[in-house]
This record gives structure tokens, C-alpha cells and sequence, in this order.
């Protein structure tokens, strides 16, 4: 007999978050299959999970998210390349429809702000000029 522990969601405000991916994996939805994502916040333990098709087009969710992350949409693409990338999802709190209390709804993941590369200046005789 298993022996089960009451699930208590919290709920995050609307907002911005700063997350990683963690996991992609491929699940049967109700319109075929999709890729369930799951994000880990960077300021907590806390995980949000989020599905799209697995088409990968401009106009796609899909290739929405692929973008935010890599900054274009490859021609193909191993989910696994994604794992540990950076980025801030938009979430949303909202009702459930069946009256069964609120959850959170990752409404867009967009792309980390990524630290600017250093510039290197270099003198007349190729060597670096440091600052």
C-alpha cells in the first residue's frame, strides 16, 4: 500500500523570474505529443513546468523558447543542448477553470541577460592593453 503525503503548491506571484532549464522531456498531451519543460528558479528551490508542441517554427511556442535561449532557432536541435541554459520566464497566476484553486502559468520564456563580453583592446604591436 503507498502511503501519500497532501501536495501543497505555492503559488508565485505574476511576475519575471530568473530560472534555468533543468529537464525536457517528450510527454503525450491531449493534442499528441509535446515537450514538458521544467525550470528551476535561480533564487529557490522552486520548479515550474510549462509544455509546447515540438514544433520548432518562428511562429511556434517552441521555437519562441529555442530562440530565447540560443538567440536563434538551429536547423536541428538536441533537446539535451538546452539543459543549465539561462533565461527569465514571464508567469502568470491564474484560476483553474474547474474551481480547483490557482496555479502558475509560464506565459513566456525569454532570453537571460547575458554579461557582455569583455572588449579587448590591442596596440599597434597586437598586444593586449589592459584597463
Amino acid at each position: 500500500m503507498a502511503r501519500l503525503k497532501r501536495t501543497v503548491v505555492e503559488l508565485l506571484d505574476t511576475g519575471r523570474y530568473l530560472a534555468t532549464v533543468k529537464a525536457i522531456e517528450t510527454a503525450e498531451g491531449k493534442y499528441g505529443e509535446q515537450l514538458a519543460w521544467e525550470f528551476r528558479l535561480d533564487d529557490s528551490d522552486a520548479t515550474l513546468r510549462a509544455w509546447c508542441s515540438m514544433t520548432m517554427s518562428a511562429g511556434s511556442k517552441c521555437g519562441q523558447w529555442v530562440r530565447a535561449l540560443l538567440g536563434d532557432i538551429p536547423e536541428s536541435l538536441d533537446t539535451g543542448d538546452l539543459i543549465g541554459l539561462p533565461c527569465v520566464l514571464d508567469v502568470a497566476s491564474l484560476p483553474k477553470t474547474n474551481g480547483d484553486g490557482e496555479y502558475n502559468k509560464v506565459n513566456a520564456v525569454l532570453p537571460a541577460k547575458r554579461k557582455p563580453k569583455p572588449v579587448v583592446v590591442v596596440d599597434g604591436d597586437g598586444k593586449e592593453i589592459p584597463f
